[in-house]
């Protein structure tokens, strides 16, 4: 794409989905009946899909490898409006996959990420592919990333909004030194206790406080927004300008799958937009629930006027 400047620019991972769901509660260590599906996928994939969706130009800088499912990977990327022109493409790689399984309420019960060809991702490449985070309003690193080169990014963007998906305990455990790099990120509980280099199997007898209290730890760190998602019970924001959660919408929850994506899009959408803290929560929280009412990853017709209206139903509670 000849010329294009990117408003939002997404170094993470993309790869095919391989995504089961059980017709009944799920039983372990036998077969469960349900139903499968193959799409395309990826942190930061959904990530530039949703942004592309909410109508930001936006880049997405990857790593693909050299087989067919690669190819319709890269295609469909296109076909959603997203440039790859900037993405390491690895001919003798096989395609990025993710494995999950969902209980028939929608929820994880577990997954495999088979994505090694992101490891080839390091900060050699990333210097060489620097053009799309500096040309972009707002730059978006999912921790699928070598922990060097999410470092070496942090580095050289701290100076405009730095959004930081952390995927997951494992992933957030290693990007950990880089945290305060970032001006936003956007942990579960038990990634955000990974972020502060804390035990992140931790039970505390009250999940909110225990929130709070990591995401006073980053802010601390140099972390200036936290917002850490407490599943079904919305987002924690904090700030220097205060504390609150967010609540999710009364709407149904048909897979959760990709709603943290949808969120970290909006959140990113925001910032470059300039809103306060509290408002880029209500927005995450919009997105989160308008993409779990959806069966798929990457929700439908989620425009920024459809987020701007369902975060009128997103209830606020300020607790500093």
């Amino acid at each position: 794409m000849s010329g294009f400047k990117p408003v939002a620019a997404v170094y993470g991972g993309a790869n095919i989905d391989i995504q089961a769901r059980c017709r009944g509660p799920y039983r372990a260590g036998d077969s469960n009946p349900g139903e499968a599906s193959i799409t395309h996928g990826g942190v930061g994939r959904n990530i530039a899909e949703n942004l592309a969706g909410l109508g930001v130009p936006t880049e997405l800088v990857t790593v693909f490898g050299g087989d067919d499912q690669s190819s319709g990977l890269a295609e469909g990327c296109r076909r959603a409006g997203i440039e790859v022109g900037a993405s390491l493409f690895l001919p003798s790689e096989p395609c990025s996959r993710y494995i999950c399984l969902l209980d028939d309420d929608g929820t994880l019960v577990g997954a495999v990420a088979a994505m090694d060809s992101l490891e080839a991702f390091g900060p050699g490449e990333l210097a060489s592919r620097y053009g799309p985070g500096d040309a972009a309003e707002v730059v978006v690193l999912d921790a699928n990333l070598p922990a060097d080169t999410v470092a070496l990014a942090a580095e050289r963007w701290k100076g405009k909004p730095l959004v930081l998906d952390s995927v997951s305990v494992a992933k957030a455990r290693r990007v950990a030194p880089a945290v305060g790099l970032f001006g936003l990120v956007k942990p579960n509980r038990a990634e955000a206790r990974a972020l502060l280099s804390l035990d992140p199997s931790a039970s505390p007898a009250d999940p909110e406080a225990d929130a709070l209290e990591s995401a006073r730890g980053l802010l601390a760190r140099g972390v200036r927004e936290a917002f850490v998602s407490l599943g079904a019970g919305g987002f924690l924001w904090a700030s220097a300008s205060g504390a609150g959660f967010a609540r999710p919408l009364a709407m149904p929850v048909v897979n959760v799958s990709g709603a943290g994506d949808a969120a970290t899009a909006a959140l990113a959408w925001a910032a470059a937009r300039g809103l306060d803290t509290e408002t880029k929560a209500r927005y995450a929280v919009a997105a989160a629930s308008a993409c779990a009412a959806d069966e798929r990853a990457v929700a439908a017709g989620v425009s920024a006027e459809r987020l701007s209206e369902l975060i009128q139903g997103v209830v606020c509670e300020r607790i500093a």
